[in-house]
């Protein structure tokens, strides 16, 4: 049983002779998640060929903070080494932070050997800005990253007249799908294909629009079979179910994700677990106005200590200490703002309770 990075290390193939796949396009997703050394020349538009990058001094900090640095490694190595990848260039890296903005963005984009260009976006990263930012897709849109995600494409697309893919993981699919609706016509009518793995979706609104219906044919989405952040919101009708060897929101990691002769493995449905999940928060959000949504993301933010966490992981790693402070925080709230915190709350767990006993019909 493989996963991407097996595939990287056994197909060898160009694209020439084996068509892009939606496996190609994570392995170059997840390659967006790499911090790339200023010195390597990926940040300007004339790019480097991959193996360059593939340098040990270059190490420490292409993996840096990435959820899987071995795989990572393993995945850059087998890259490198095979002739379906080795002549990929990439360019046009580009990452933003803007906390007051609540905006964190990154892109990468790939040069292939037949002239086409494959966008890839980098999901949420550890900050609590990414966190925020993603929350705030609740209520907002566009949030910053989307439209950041837009001025990318417009600007990568002048670098290659060939094909255009478009792609990210998590957070990067949905910014992937957000630049190819919002694009110009120009640029749209050269789009091949757009995926998302395990993005999340949009508002309603949004799926409705004539920008989203004129893409919507191109979109392969992937989800793992527990999805949890790829079902949030509302959905495009059509995506995949993968196999993950990982349980529950676990699946998220793509290196969980398995391939099976140049393919990701498929399951009919979702889990009851996550149908369940999925059912339960989609309905609370939509129970709430988009004013509601904002305030409860604003509130549950500023009971975060982050004076004393860096990060998200390291506000998870010590949470033993983190959750009672929040706790206290929240016992300091004004009564408006805690009776309006107890009664979203409680809505949420009201329909838990309502929903659970159908869990248990799925599962028989």
């Amino acid at each position: 049983m493989g996963n991407f990075v097996t595939y990287a290390e056994q197909t060898l193939e160009t694209f020439d002779e084996r068509a892009f796949s939606s496996v190609d396009s994570l392995i170059l997703s997840w390659l967006s998640y790499f911090h790339y050394p200023d010195e390597t020349g990926v940040r300007s538009w004339d790019g480097v060929p991959l193996t360059e990058l593939f340098r040990a001094e270059y190490f420490e900090q292409l993996f840096h903070g990435n959820w899987d640095p071995s795989g990572s490694r393993q995945l850059l190595s087998a890259m490198a080494a095979s002739p379906r990848f080795r002549d990929l260039r990439l360019m046009g890296y580009t990452e933003r932070r803007d906390d007051e903005a609540e905006k964190q963005f990154a892109a990468l984009s790939f040069g292939l050997p037949d002239g086409s260009l494959y966008v890839a976006y980098r999901g949420t990263d550890s900050s609590f800005t990414g966190w925020k930012e993603d929350f705030n897709m609740a209520f907002q849109y566009p949030v910053p990253a989307q439209e950041e995600a837009a001025l990318y494409l417009a600007e990568a697309a002048k670098h290659s007249s060939g094909t255009v893919r478009v792609g990210g993981h998590s957070k990067g699919g949905n910014l992937a799908v957000y630049a190819a609706a919002n694009s110009e016509d120009s640029v749209r009518d050269r789009i091949a294909a757009v995926y998302s793995h395990d993005g999340p979706g949009f508002l309603a609104e949004v799926l409705e629009s004539p920008r989203f219906a004129e893409i919507s044919s191109r979109i392969d989405k992937t989800v793992p079979q527990s999805s949890i952040v790829g079902m949030l919101l509302e959905q495009q009708e059509n995506y995949r179910i993968v196999r993950s060897t990982r349980f529950s929101v676990l699946q998220h990691d793509p290196f969980s994700w398995v391939v099976e002769e140049g393919d990701f493995s498929s399951v009919d449905s979702l889990t009851s677990d996550a149908k369940y999940v999925d059912g339960v928060v989609n309905s609370w959000l939509g129970k709430l106005s988009p004013e509601e949504r904002e305030r409860f993301v604003d509130l549950l933010f500023g009971l975060i200590d982050t004076e004393n966490n860096e990060n998200t992981d390291q506000l998870f790693e010590q949470w033993q200490k983190n959750l009672p402070l929040a706790l206290h925080a929240a016992q300091g709230l004004d009564p408006e703002t805690k009776e309006f915190a107890v009664r979203t709350v409680r809505a949420l767990l009201s329909l838990g309770i309502r929903s659970f006993p159908e869990l248990f019909r799925r599962k028989k």
